[in-house]
């Protein structure tokens, strides 16, 4: 009988590459499908371009179950007449390619769609999608950018009306009822109502099976008790799902850390330890993310609690007060500057202090971060399960829409590098890098290195497929830990990174650079005030000057490492994320064996 372990091994090596980094993202998973479609038009024998075929297939599926009204998607994946589509599935990917009814660019009310959103107005936002739904309640396109808007919103009363207008009517359609149900199930999950959410998946489960792939639904399934803390019900239908989807390696890991208990496992980090947060002009940010400090368990191994610096970067508001109202309950280690010196000036500054010098455990926090109160002890489980780990980070979600993630572990690929990463054509075979090549750089671009971190994280909601401790490359900013002789090993943020952005980043690949490794801890969700997407799209001379300077600042770290480097660094990341997965696929396995 072939184990877990066994169909993984089985699958196309670079396959195997991309799907450890990810395998949920509808847009990374049609990469994946497209590449495994490419190999298996490679192929000379049959049998095994049969299997290829029908692996595409699955992978195609399951991205299309992760964006169901997609019309392009659909159209892509109809357009490969070489895969092997049962009815239901070739009948609901060309209802959605014929109902996704696109208005052409200014016209149809797109170009006062695109003004509502560069503005945030989401209320006006949402009644203009409804009438555009009921003016042409057959059509998809309005109905996808009503659920995109309702994921952003949360979970309040806009979202709810959102989702209601997407969703009236949608099953009545021909050959829309499982998008339907897919996607009832998903509002439902992101509410939290478990309960609704398994009985759409489960209800009637073939269609579903049979238009998103044999695990999808199942799969969903299974991370709905695994968010619920059902284990017991949840772990034997993840070796099911596994048997039909052996390429699902975030469901393998994700499983295993419930297995071993790593999931629930709590650890006080080593003591003493500082916690330290800088800030500008964020006063009500501040007094809310110290506030949720002072609500942590802080408790360090050694007996003692951490403490809490704060270094105040020449604010001009409240925030003095803020600190002041704080510093005799959190017994605030302060430092006030007459000016802002920018984020990585300010690390730098609290890394120097004598307090700073003298403790084992150091965390810098954002000041715009809500904690769950037992966020220290998880970063401290992370530690104590990867001890070699140079920084230690965790999952951050978006703090209104917190099934919306902005950041978690972060694996290097190169745009056009095939298997590593970007764009290289859909399953009807189209340009693409070549499978299996080392990633070259694109001098053509005004990128000169142009590495990037995955982003399948951002191409849907959390259903908990990065839900493990893992080893990457790099880990956000926003909450990470430290041992001391870590962050000296590394050596300084860099000042060429001012004022705030990539000087983390560019920190943890000098960290690589040298041996270490960084550790992301997937069950610890911090909660974001500051948004991505469309709610941080603005507009003026204060947006661009952002804008602006990001993109400089992206500029000058992918120039401070060559690409040479970079190409090394992704090639033992395959190596580390391969032997990942292996090792939860070794644990189910053994879990799974009545002997």
């Amino acid at each position: 009988m072939q184990t877990l372990t066994d169909a993984w091994t089985a699958l196309p090596a670079d396959l195997r590459t991309r799907l450890a980094m990810a395998s949920t993202g509808w847009r990374h998973l049609a990469l994946a499908g497209a590449q495994c479609l490419r190999l298996a038009r490679q192929q000379a024998d049959a049998d095994e371009k049969a299997r290829l075929q029908s692996l595409a297939a699955d992978i195609l599926l399951w991205a299309m179950g992760e964006n169901p009204l997609s019309g392009p998607l659909a159209a892509e994946i109809l357009s490969a007449p070489d895969l092997p589509l049962s009815g239901t599935a070739r009948a609901g990917l060309s209802a959605v390619a014929s109902c996704w009814r696109a208005p052409q660019a200014k016209e149809g009310g797109l170009a006062y769609f695109e003004r509502l959103a560069q503005r945030r107005d989401a209320e006006r936002l949402a009644d203009f999608l409804a009438g555009q739904i009921a003016k042409d309640p057959g059509g998809l396109f309005w109905r996808d950018k009503a659920l995109g808007l309702a994921l952003y919103s949360g979970a309040g009363e806009l979202a709810h009306r959102l989702e209601g207008a997407a969703l009236s009517g949608l099953e009545a359609i021909p050959d829309l009822g499982p998008a339907a149900r897919v996607l009832s199930a998903q509002g439902a999950f992101v509410r939290g109502d478990t309960e609704l959410c398994l009985d759409g998946l489960l209800g009637d489960l073939p269609p579903l099976q049979q238009a998103y792939g044999p695990a999808f639904a199942a799969a969903r399934v299974c991370l709905a008790l695994l968010g619920a803390g059902e284990n017991s019900a949840a772990l034997p239908l993840a070796r099911e799902c596994l048997a039909a989807a052996p390429w699902q390696a975030g469901l393998a890991r994700t499983a295993a850390d419930a297995a071993t208990g790593l999931r629930a496992r709590l650890a006080p980090p080593p003591g003493p330890a500082l916690i330290m947060l800088y800030s500008w002009n964020k006063a009500a940010d501040l007094d809310a993310t110290l506030a949720s400090l002072a609500a942590s368990d802080l408790s360090t191994a050694d007996g003692g609690r951490a403490r809490v610096a704060v270094l105040d970067n020449g604010s001009t508001d409240n925030t003095a007060q803020v600190l002041d109202a704080w510093a005799a309950r959190l017994n605030l280690l302060r430092v006030d500057l007459p000016v802002n010196i920018g984020a990585p000036a300010a690390r730098n500054w609290l890394a120097a202090l004598p307090e700073a010098r003298a403790a084992e455990t150091l965390v810098y926090l954002d000041d715009d971060v809500e904690l769950p109160p037992d966020w220290l002890q998880r970063l401290g489980a992370a530690l104590e399960a990867r001890p070699g780990a140079g920084v230690v980070g965790c999952k951050v979600a978006d703090h209104q829409a917190p099934h919306l993630l902005q950041n978690t572990a972060g694996h290097l690929v190169v745009p056009g590098g095939g298997p590593d990463g970007g764009p290289d054509g859909g399953p009807d075979g189209g340009p693409d890098g070549a499978a299996g090549d080392r990633p070259d750089m694109d001098f053509r671009s005004m990128t000169p290195n142009p590495f990037r971190l995955c982003d399948a994280h951002l191409q849907g909601p959390d259903w908990g497929l990065f839900d493990f401790v893992a080893d990457c490359a790099s880990v956000t900013g926003c909450c990470h830990l430290f041992r001391r002789a870590d962050l000296d090993k590394a050596g300084p943020f860099s000042l060429a990174l001012g004022p705030s952005q990539y000087d983390d980043f560019e920190r943890d690949l000098r960290m690589l650079a040298k041996g270490g490794v960084a550790a992301c801890q997937g069950h610890l969700r911090v909660r974001h005030r500051k948004r991505s997407g469309l709610a941080s799209q603005g507009t003026g001379a204060d947006a661009a000057g952002a804008s602006s300077n990001a993109l400089g600042n992206r500029y000058k770290m992918q120039t401070m490492h060559p690409r040479e480097e970079i190409a090394g660094f992704i090639e033992a990341q395959a190596k580390r994320l391969g032997e990942a997965v292996e090792d939860a696929l070794r644990v189910l396995d053994a879990a799974g064996d009545p002997s």
